[in-house]
């Protein structure tokens, strides 16, 4: 059997595109970290009033926050 490949396909990109993060955004990426980072905000104010070591979950918030400032900064209305 022959198989004939199709010319007129574009290939899928892998990476996603501006246009593709900017439909992940839209769709409450934003939303989903800033409910994470009040979460995560109130988790670590409370172990640190129990006394608990919360340096690790407080850098996992800043990484969090970094990941929200970059989304914000990636927005039209930013520019």
């Amino acid at each position: 059997m022959r198989s004939t490949i199709d010319t007129k396909r574009q290939p899928t990109p892998m990476i996603r595109t501006g246009q593709a993060q900017q439909a992940e955004i839209g769709s409450g990426y934003l939303e989903t970290l800033e409910r994470r980072l009040a979460d995560g905000y109130a988790r670590i104010e409370d172990a640190n009033l129990r006394g608990q070591d919360v340096t690790a979950w407080e850098e996992f918030w800043i990484d969090l926050l970094h990941q929200y400032e970059a989304a914000v900064d990636d927005l039209p209305e930013a520019a």
